[in-house]
Parts: C-alpha cells; sequence; structure tokens
C-alpha cells in the first residue's frame, strides 16, 4: 500500500544520506554541495514532498492556526465578515479554522473549544454565547489569554470584545423612522434578547431615541419573537409574530434586530394589506446583500463586514502575542443606508 505522505527519512533512504543532510539541503545550508542540494530538490519535487509542521509545532507549543466558533453560519452576514478573517489571517501567517456549533449549550461550546485546544491552535474567536459557561471554563480554556469574543456576549471589562456599536446602531435606527414623522414606533427583538447583549444594546439605542425626542416608550410596542424552529434568526418566525401584533396593536414604524427577520415582518404587513411605507416604514440591521432586492429594498443600518472580521483577527493576534494586555472593546462604526422600506421614492416620504 503506497504511503500516503512522504517523509524526509523517505527521501534519505533514495538518496543515501542522512535526513540531517536532507534539512540542510532544503534550507540551503553552506554545508551542502550545490550537487547534493539540486539532486534532494529534484527528488523533493518529484515525489511531491509536503513539509509537516505537526513535530515542530509540538516543540514550540504553536501551530500558527486560529479558528472562528460560530452558530449560524449560514446566515449571509458572516459571509464578507470570513473573508476578511481569512484575509488577516493569511497576511499575519496564520491559518483560519471555522467551526459551526449546533446550538449554543455549554456542552457543545466546552466540546468544540477543546477538541480544538487538542489540535493546539494559537487562539480562538468566538461567536457564541460564552455567558453560558463558568469562570472554571474560562480558567481552564484560557479564554482570557487567547480569545476574542465576537459580538458582546461575554462579560463587559473581562475578555476582549470587537463588535459593531449596536447602541449608536439603534439608535439611528429609531432615530430616522422619528425624522419620517413616526410615532408609534415597535421593536423586533428576539426571545434571547435578555442574554445576547448585543441585542439588548440595540434596544437601549432605541429606547434613547425615543426619550430623545420626547416620545414616550410603550411596552406593548416591545415585540418578542416568535421562534418557528430552533433557529434563533428565524424569518418565519418574524413572519408570524407581526401577524399577530398587527391584530393586536397598531404601529406605524417597526426596527427589526436584524435583515432576515425584517423580511418576515415585510412579508406580514403585506400580506395584511398595508403599504411599506405609507402605513409602516419597516428598519432592518445588517444590511445583507438580498436587502436591496426585497420588495419594498430595506432600510437597514449598515457597517463594514469585512473589515470587522479583518479587524477581529488582528486584535486575536495581538492577544495571543500579549497575553497579558488587560482586557479590551473595540466597536466598529455604524451607518444607515435609507431604502424604499421608509421613504418610498428619492428623497420623499409618504406618510
Amino acid at each position: 500500500m503506497r504511503k500516503k505522505y512522504i517523509t524526509l527519512k523517505d527521501i534519505a533512504n533514495m538518496l543515501g544520506v542522512s535526513t540531517t543532510t536532507i534539512h540542510k539541503a532544503l534550507k540551503g545550508h553552506p554545508d551542502i554541495s550545490p550537487e547534493t542540494r539540486d539532486k534532494v530538490l529534484k527528488l523533493v519535487e518529484e515525489l511531491g514532498y509536503i513539509k509537516n509542521d505537526t513535530a515542530s509545532n509540538l516543540r514550540r507549543s504553536q501551530s500558527n492556526t486560529i479558528a472562528f466558533i460560530v452558530t449560524g453560519i449560514s446566515n449571509p452576514f458572516y459571509e464578507l465578515v470570513i473573508k476578511g478573517m481569512t484575509h488577516a489571517a493569511e497576511k499575519y501567517g496564520y491559518v483560519l479554522l471555522i467551526t459551526n456549533l449546533i446550538n449554543n449549550s455549554a456542552k457543545t461550546i466546552r466540546h468544540n473549544i477543546e477538541n480544538l485546544l487538542r489540535k493546539r491552535i494559537d487562539g480562538f474567536i468566538i461567536a457564541a454565547n460564552i455567558l453560558n459557561l463558568d469562570d472554571s471554563d474560562y480558567k481552564k480554556f484560557r479564554i482570557r489569554e487567547s480569545c476574542v469574543a465576537f459580538g458582546t456576549v461575554f462579560p463587559s471589562g473581562k475578555f476582549d470584545i470587537i463588535s459593531p456599536d449596536n447602541f449608536k446602531g439603534g439608535y439611528i435606527a429609531t432615530k430616522h423612522l422619528i425624522e419620517i414623522g413616526r410615532k408609534k414606533i415597535a421593536m423586533l427583538h428576539s426571545t434571547n434578547f435578555e442574554s445576547e447583549k448585543k441585542l439588548k444594546e440595540r434596544f437601549q439605542g432605541y429606547i434613547k431615541a425615543l426619550k430623545d425626542h420626547s416620545i414616550e416608550f410603550h411596552e406593548e410596542l416591545l415585540f418578542v419573537q416568535k421562534l418557528s424552529s430552533e433557529k434563533a434568526y428565524d424569518t418565519q418566525g418574524a413572519y408570524l409574530t407581526i401577524k399577530e401584533k398587527l391584530e393586536e396593536v397598531e404601529f406605524d414604524g417597526l426596527f427589526c434586530y436584524n435583515d432576515e427577520i425584517a423580511y418576515g415582518a415585510i412579508e406580514a404587513i403585506k400580506e395584511k394589506g398595508l403599504k411599506i411605507p405609507k402605513d409602516i416604514a419597516v428598519v432592518g440591521y445588517d444590511d445583507l446583500e438580498f436587502s436591496h432586492m426585497i420588495s419594498p429594498s430595506l432600510t437597514s443600518i449598515t457597517f463594514d463586514k469585512y473589515k470587522l472580521g479583518y479587524k477581529t483577527v488582528e486584535m486575536l493576534i495581538e492577544r495571543i502575542k500579549n497575553p497579558e494586555l488587560e482586557p479590551r472593546t473595540e466597536l466598529i462604526d455604524v451607518g444607515i443606508v435609507v431604502r424604499k422600506s421608509t421613504v418610498s421614492e428619492e428623497g420623499k416620504n409618504e406618510f
């Protein structure tokens, strides 16, 4: 049976020299004659030799590998984020592994982190609810010294965190709805609103915008999304929620915590026979590519997702090289892209 990988020992045996000679020839050591080096390089090329980094990695306790641990990788939000992460990893000489979790349970998170650490990865980025772990897990996995939280699902002040500016996003989404004349502005959030700090920050921005514009907050306008499956960010669940709320409460503006659920909300509003934005204006969050294709096109909070991914890897590599740094938080600035779900014609609000 043919060996899967050619080793330096195999090459040394074929040439009748020591493995030390092969090592030196590959490194261009002056002790090796040009003739011997040429023979080694020719045979290496012919046999398809690939360097095995495992042994040297074990000696150095370093693999030049980092991991991105995430739930919901199918969300199109991650496409540009991962592209940015990959380019940054390549620039700094690292390989990026992607691990998609089936859920956010403590057992699942622990299992995946432990498996990655067995492979001696140098550090990891977590986009999962790490609050499900406890202090003993943080210590065991050395999370503070080798991890960056993607989004704000870590206890603030304890770990490195990078995230879009969610408070500002919630604020400007709500402010935009107020500026186009909406008075009864609802927010659609998920059932894990309390545990996901990023969603809570968007809600806090929503509340602050209402307060700054002297609009009273009404609890009945804070909609809790129904889940039609185990998926947290669920378009169908949002559709069912808004369909129900349209029968119970009046609102003329809707801020959705991401674009995917905004799609479901828009479908429910249209099905009811209401016009967007004349009757209800809708704002999403994340500015996904599909958001300018739906009808009406979706106004959304936008930010540089590629930059977010790139900066996350840079932050992690800095943490790996300086494990004693104090925990840091970095926010990526956000803005708003205005489309037909809030302004029906260019520069004109139909209300």
